[in-house]
This record gives structure tokens, C-alpha cells and sequence, in this order.
């Protein structure tokens, strides 16, 4: 079976390719003979290639449980993988082909014009350069709290000011007071939706007319890095119809999430034309040659993407159920967490998790004494309800 998926590679790459352009005639013996190796991985050793961040045990015992980063815990895509192995031979060539290729392969998805995408290593960098390209002194972003802050802090570093909304009594957002805060020296908005940490959306239809009402001269900002895994998911929720409507809107996606690259850094913006530009002036590179063609792949792969947001929404119940019987308060997860009030102050809560070998998220003022915690994989969900159990009731909290 092996050698006939190997001659099969070999044969017919451009078949086995998830790549948009053809390979280099002159890489294609060395790129077969990756293809050898990544199937050898995949049929011969299955844990090594795809094993789950499982938590490891050694006669009884178990190492950490990372649920601190909001990191998939359940893998990426084989495709992927094998896209990664079949272009390691070519890895000594800049990503000149591939960026157009991913470029076209997120045009194709999100049904508009390459000339909107702007490819990045992560999201970060599109909030990175919105927030340098829009600020100055005497001008103000408005957003919420608590929020994602890489944009805003980078808003303030470059002199702008930040203004900042509390969410609502559900921890959603409260876009007439977003609304309300808004003045003649604001240049942009910027919202994570689902909301890091709260992980709650807000309703598509109330933004999409909270947006259309922004005065003229204030951007949009929307961040959509865990859409994906809300209710309905990007179809029910995603702004890109305003996009597509030629509106001041900036979006902002990632592969580090659904799709589990993390570590290969892939990201981008969708903005129009004249909005890139204006980013554009600030641009750090673009994703690595690896990392577009593991994108591209990911893209379609679609029954991996099916299995990693079911995962998500089945372990994610599984953690909300636990809290419901436990009654433990919590907002309505939509992303790859959920946050929920232990009553603790978070620097004491994430020591006395951690004695216990469980790594829960970082601080998010001004809700100190809530703590946000990554879904991982079921088994590591089970060790982190076990521990937080223990830990909740030896606080009196339960």
C-alpha cells in the first residue's frame, strides 16, 4: 500500500499538490522523494505525524496542561502536512509563487478581489499596522474592555488616544455606548468578534448597522480570528458583506486557530484597495513559503475543517455543562475558550492551577477575578475540570 502511494506521488504530483501552481520541473525528484517520507509518516508512525496534544502519562503521572494560548489543541490538517514535506525541497526559494497562490486561494474564499488581501505572518500584524497607519496625536480609537489590546496598545505607543466601553451586564457588547463614545477626533473602531476574552458575539445584523451609521472618517475594525466557530459560524456572522460593499471596514483572520497553524504564523486582512495602501506603508512580510502553502491546503481541506469546529463546539459543551452543574458563572463561549468567574483573584488562581500542572489564561482587567480557559482536547478538558473543582472548593467557592 505504501509503495503504490508513493509511485502514485511520484507520478502524479501536481494531483497530490495542494498548491495553486505548478512545481518546478527541476525540484520535482526531490519533492516525490518528500512525498515518500511525509506518506512513510503518515501510514508508519500516525502519532508522530498528527498526535493529539494529548496529556502525556508516565506510570500514573501526566505533564501540563496548556490551555493558557488559545491554541488548537487538536492538530492541523494532513493536507497541510503534506503540502509542508512536499515543498521542504524547494524551502532554499523565496515564497514568490505561493504568497500569489494563497493570495488567490483567500480571494476564492472570501469572493473578493485580490486586490483586498493582505497577507500577513499571523493577524497580529494587520492590527499591528492599522493601529501605526491610523494613529497620531489627538486622534482616538474607540474599543471595549475587556478586549483583545494588541491593536490599541500599539495605537497608544504611536501617540493616539484609546477610549475604552465597558461590555454589557452579558458581556457583550454595547454598541449604543460604542456609539455614544465616538467624537470628532475618532478615526476607528475596533472590535473582536467573538470577544477575546468573553468569547461572546455580537448580533451580525446590529453591527452591520452599527457600521453603516459610522460617521465619515472613522474605519471599521473588525477582528474575526474565531468567528469560525461561533454559531453559524463565518457565513452568519462575518462583516465581509461590507467589505464587499466597498465600505471603510478592515477584517482580520487567522489560521492559527480553526485551522491549528499557530506556529507557521498565517494570517491576513481584507480591506479595500485604498485602505491596504494605506497599511500597506507599514507592512512586516508576509507569511513564510511553509506556512502559504500549508494555507493553501488547509483551505481545501474542508472535512478537516468540519472535525476541528466540531471538536471545538463538542468539548466546549462539555466544559459549559460542567460549569452549569457545578454553578459556576460564565459568559456564552463563542470562540476557543471560555471565561468564567471563580471569584479568585486571577494571579492566585493561575498559581494554585499550575501547582496542579494546569495553565489557564493571563489577566484581563478590569475582570480580575475571572479566569480564561482555552477548550483543549477532551482529555485535557477532563484534567482541568478535576483540578478547578478541587481548587474552586478548597476556596469555599463551591
Amino acid at each position: 500500500m505504501l509503495g503504490e502511494l508513493c509511485l502514485e506521488v511520484i507520478n502524479k504530483p501536481k494531483k497530490m499538490s495542494t498548491t495553486l501552481v505548478p512545481k518546478k520541473a527541476g525540484s520535482r525528484s526531490a519533492s516525490a522523494i518528500a512525498s515518500i517520507f511525509a506518506i512513510a509518516t503518515l501510514l508508519l508512525s500516525p502519532q508522530f505525524a498528527f498526535g493529539q496534544h494529548e496529556v502525556d502519562s508516565d506510570e500514573g503521572g501526566r505533564g501540563p496542561v496548556k490551555i493558557n494560548g488559545n491554541e488548537n489543541a487538536f492538530g492541523y490538517s494532513q493536507m497541510a502536512m503534506m503540502s509542508i514535506m512536499q515543498e521542504l525541497p524547494d524551502i532554499n526559494r523565496y515564497a514568490w509563487e505561493e504568497s500569489v497562490a494563497l493570495v488567490e486561494a483567500i480571494s476564492a474564499r472570501e469572493l473578493v478581489p485580490s486586490e483586498f488581501v493582505l497577507p500577513t505572518a499571523g493577524s497580529g500584524p494587520v492590527l499591528v499596522m492599522a493601529a501605526i497607519a491610523y494613529a497620531q496625536p489627538g486622534k482616538n480609537v474607540v474599543t471595549v474592555a475587556p478586549g483583545y489590546t494588541q491593536l490599541v496598545r500599539k495605537f497608544k505607543e504611536f501617540g493616539g488616544d484609546v477610549k475604552s466601553v465597558p461590555l454589557n451586564e452579558k458581556l457583550e457588547y454595547d454598541l449604543p455606548a460604542v456609539k455614544a463614545a465616538i467624537d470628532e477626533n475618532t478615526v476607528m473602531v475596533y472590535l473582536c468578534n467573538p470577544n477575546n476574552p468573553t468569547g461572546t458575539t455580537v448580533d451580525p445584523e446590529a453591527l452591520k448597522a452599527f457600521i453603516r451609521e459610522l460617521p465619515p472618517g472613522v474605519t471599521a475594525f473588525v477582528d474575526e480570528a474565531y468567528l469560525e466557530l461561533a454559531d453559524g459560524g463565518l457565513e452568519a456572522n462575518s462583516m465581509i458583506g461590507l467589505v464587499r460593499e466597498g465600505r471603510d471596514v478592515i477584517l482580520a483572520r487567522t489560521f492559527s486557530k480553526v485551522f491549528g497553524m499557530a506556529g507557521l504564523r498565517v494570517g491576513y486582512g481584507i480591506m479595500k484597495p485604498d485602505t491596504k495602501a494605506k497599511l500597506a506603508k507599514y507592512h512586516m512580510g508576509g507569511p513564510n513559503k511553509l506556512g502559504c502553502v500549508a494555507a493553501v491546503a488547509s483551505l481545501q481541506d474542508t472535512m478537516f475543517f468540519e472535525e476541528s469546529v466540531t471538536n471545538y463546539r463538542t468539548v466546549r459543551k462539555m466544559v459549559t455543562d460542567k460549569l452549569d452543574e457545578l454553578g459556576v458563572e460564565y459568559a456564552y463561549p463563542q470562540g476557543s475558550f471560555v471565561f468564567m468567574k471563580t471569584g479568585v483573584p486571577i494571579k492566585e488562581f493561575q498559581t494554585l492551577m499550575e501547582a496542579e500542572q494546569v495553565m489557564v489564561g493571563r489577566p484581563f482587567p478590569p475582570m480580575l477575578d475571572w479566569c480564561r480557559v482555552s477548550i483543549g482536547t477532551e482529555e485535557e478538558m477532563g484534567v482541568f475540570l478535576s483540578v478547578f473543582e478541587e481548587v474552586m472548593k478548597a476556596k469555599g467557592k463551591l
